[in-house]
């Protein structure tokens, strides 16, 4: 693409509902994402983590039982009354849990900060919501590169590179930037109203 000075391409930084989870390229081929996840499946592999989660608390409740039958009771029921909100949950609710994240986002891929482990041949799926009253996007991403933090031996940036955008996918991210310019150039007081881009 040598169309890198288009609007589309513009990179910048801004808060982005955005979860992301690390996996292997071994895990990646195994579990390919689909082309249109439904709302089902985006649930389904988000919440994936908790049923370890699930089994570490069960774990521990057993040995707090030895000591405080009493503590253990009441961390059980907590724990029937979390797992019982979880089902109720839907996706609208699902998607107001993505956390808030800083990255630096364009049309093509983004970068933001992590903590975890991470290996250049790793894949990232991603889960973003650029647009509140549509569909989110999961989307699998190639790791760029890995920029250790001079200051923070755990932390680094991983850049990222989408993998297989969908058209659709790519006009809510291209909108969600450009509203975003256009946010920010009216904090600095350097546009007229009767700039607006609008999408086609």
């Amino acid at each position: 693409m040598n169309s890198h000075n288009s609007r589309s391409f513009y990179r910048i930084d801004v808060m982005l509902p955005c979860s992301y989870r690390i996996i292997s390229a071994e895990s990646a081929e195994k579990n390919p994402i689909p082309n249109q996840p439904d709302a089902n499946y985006i649930e389904q592999y988000f919440l994936e983590d908790f049923g370890e989660l699930e089994q570490q608390i069960q774990d521990v409740i057993g040995e707090i039982g030895q000591k405080s039958a009493l503590v253990a009771t009441a961390l059980s029921a907590l724990n029937n009354k979390i797992n019982f909100m979880l089902q109720t949950i839907d996706q609208k609710q699902l998607v107001a849990a993505i956390p808030q994240r800083m990255v630096n986002l364009s049309a093509g891929g983004m970068a933001f900060q992590v903590q975890d482990e991470v290996q250049q041949t790793d894949m990232v799926d991603l889960l973003l919501q650029p647009l509140a009253d549509e569909a989110p996007i999961l989307v699998r991403a190639k790791i760029v590169k890995i920029i250790p933090e001079t200051n923070n031996p755990n932390s680094k940036t991983i850049a990222l590179e989408y993998m297989h955008l969908t058209e659709e996918d790519r006009r809510k991210l291209v909108y969600f930037i450009q509203s975003k310019e256009i946010e920010y150039a009216h904090k600095d007081g350097s546009i007229g109203a009767h700039e607006h881009h609008h999408r086609d």
